[in-house]
């Protein structure tokens, strides 16, 4: 399982990414947010990110370095698209979902930007701020696929999380900082919804 865990929680991330906006693509493509170009701009450099970053997995998989050497190139660019598209949703935003998300976006850019920065002193810390890092992006796609798979953010949507924190902390066989602050930014968010709720 550890020999192949970065390919396939890469896959899981996308694939959650097509479920939790299926109705822009899919079921209800005649939505308002579909003809906005700063949507459109955001869906495009989102879905690349996630796309490339399961391209760069298999590459590593397959041992083709030189490949993913060049690729990653591109998928830096295709970050800094991605991060210069989302921040414009978020910045006018401060309800506690909303904060939430861009806390973990924050960090989860921080840990990205160290990705690229060790990605030729150290492998081990680059696979991992970027896999962990590109997992605290993804959920507002999990928000909208738990909606879609089983009808609200409940019980399943929470699981995930644990499940997910658990992967990590079991791959790396502990508690790595990026993890532990991860679970807390995470954590302080959902506590303030919690307290919020009306």
């Amino acid at each position: 399982m550890r020999k192949h865990f970065y390919l396939v929680v890469s896959v899981i991330l996308w694939l959650i990414m097509i479920i939790g906006f299926s109705d822009n693509w899919l079921t209800d493509v005649g939505q308002p947010s579909n003809s906005q170009p700063k949507f459109l701009i955001h869906a495009f450099f989102a879905f690349s990110w996630f796309t490339i970053l399961v391209i760069q997995n298999g590459f590593i998989e397959k041992q083709d370095f030189s490949t993913h050497i060049k690729v990653g190139k591109l998928g830096f660019l295709i970050y800094i698209g991605f991060l210069l598209s989302t921040l414009p949703l978020y910045l006018k935003e401060f309800e506690p979902l909303s904060l939430m998300v861009f806390s973990q976006l924050i960090f989860g850019s921080i840990l990205i930007g160290l990705s690229y920065y060790y990605r030729k002193k150290d492998v081990q810390i680059h696979k991992m701020n970027m896999m962990f890092g590109s997992f605290l992006l993804v959920q507002p796609a999990w928000d909208r696929a738990a909606g879609h798979l089983f009808g609200s953010q409940g019980i399943e949507w929470l699981l995930l999380y644990l499940v997910f924190f658990g992967l990590f902390i079991w791959y790396h066989k502990k508690l790595k900082w990026q993890i532990a602050t991860g679970i807390l930014i995470w954590a302080a968010g959902l506590t303030n919804i919690i307290l919020n709720m009306n």
